[in-house]
């Protein structure tokens, strides 16, 4: 099932539970159709079993530098209740007034069965500079989301002057993990594209030939790999993005995009058409008056998805995820109900945002 269909039914299950929170009420909230009860949406205990303690490998951090600005407790409550009938319409009516980040994403776990394990998470507010953690240093799957500095390196490259963006580069050689994809590429761009092609296949719809045409412009995707340490290091045990496996931590990628927007005018094009990817649909899917930048990965157990989201205060975030909806390392397509939680959870971190961070100055 694609991304689109799946945003489709989901749209269509968010209206249908405003036409039913007008007509019938509600007691607490109503949860949408395609919200399960907690007791029927239990996962397996051997990947995603309900726990109200943290396991052995959830770790989550205090917010960074206690002399930060902080909102009144009043300004926080008004932010609640004037966000308050929506939230309760999604079903995702949580304490955020009192309740750190990382809390508000386990009240959303217990809800949901999820083990404290399968989500991960690193948040930068871009304003003040506070950040949160969770998991952050524990291994998981990339998927796509190796693409973003992938394009960082090869633009590098043009910027001194090694690549240009105008050439029509050779692509009917390039390595591939699905021939009819690649050869489909081959027909359409008559066997050859320039970087700015390949940025806007492999950036807007997550394509795997453009992507290594683009690693080839590096001498190969292992030596590409190899260079990712340009844009920080995780202090986990993996430092960047290991190429066996696809695996990387939040702590590494929140780096990355911190990079990247810290020298947002290098990297023009890649934001313009990160602003591009999956409209509406990702981070995007409960937030569609916000402009957000965004490189999504799945493949098999994992879920994911970068972020520099343009609230009132803009924010950075790494959401990494794995076995939601029950899917594990078998899988071969996106698990529906293990997608509309990624996107809940976004909206969680969002909505904890809005509340808590919204309208602050850095010397408020």
């Amino acid at each position: 099932m694609s991304l689109k269909k799946i945003n489709q039914i989901l749209l269509a299950a968010i209206a249908v539970s405003l036409v039913l929170l007008v007509v019938v009420g509600y007691e607490d909230y109503i949860k949408p159709f395609f919200i399960a009860e907690n007791k029927t949406t239990k996962q397996s205990s051997a990947k995603s079993s309900s726990s109200t303690k943290p396991t052995k490998k959830e770790t989550s951090s205090k917010p960074k530098g206690d002399s930060l600005p902080e909102k009144t407790q009043a300004e926080k409550d008004a932010a609640v209740a004037a966000d308050l009938g929506v939230m309760t319409s999604y079903g995702l009516a949580f304490d955020y007034a009192h309740m750190t980040l990382p809390e508000v994403v386990k009240a959303y776990m217990d809800q949901q069965g999820i083990d404290y394990s399968n989500i991960a998470f690193s948040y930068k507010d871009l304003t003040t500079g506070r950040t949160y953690e969770l998991n952050d240093t524990q291994e998981m799957t990339a998927g796509s989301t190796y693409k973003l500095p992938l394009n960082m390196l090869v633009v590098d490259k043009v910027d001194k002057g090694k690549l240009s963006m105008t050439k029509r580069y050779d692509i009917t050689d390039t390595y591939y993990e699905y021939r009819p994809e690649h050869d489909s590429y081959v027909a359409a761009f008559n066997g050859a594209m320039t970087i700015p092609e390949m940025q806007q296949y492999s950036l807007v719809y997550s394509e795997n030939t453009p992507a290594y045409a683009l690693s080839e412009r590096l001498g190969g995707m292992k030596k590409a790999y190899k260079q990712f340490g340009r844009y920080g290091q995780s202090k986990a045990d993996i430092k960047t993005i290991k190429q066996e496996g696809n695996k990387t931590t939040t702590n590494y990628y929140i780096q990355v995009l911190d990079y990247l927007w810290k020298h947002k005018e290098k990297y023009k094009n890649i934001l313009y058409f990160l602003d591009q990817s999956f409209p509406g649909e990702c981070y995007e899917t409960y937030l569609p008056y916000v402009q957000v930048y965004q490189k999504p990965g799945y493949v098999r157990e994992a879920l994911n998805i970068d972020a520099i989201v343009m609230e009132e205060n803009p924010y950075m975030v790494a959401l990494y995820t794995r076995y939601l909806g029950g899917s594990d390392e078998t899988s071969s397509e996106i698990n529906p109900y293990g997608y509309n939680q990624l996107t809940q959870v976004a909206y969680v971190i969002n909505e904890w945002h809005r509340v808590n961070i919204n309208g602050l100055t850095k010397e408020k």
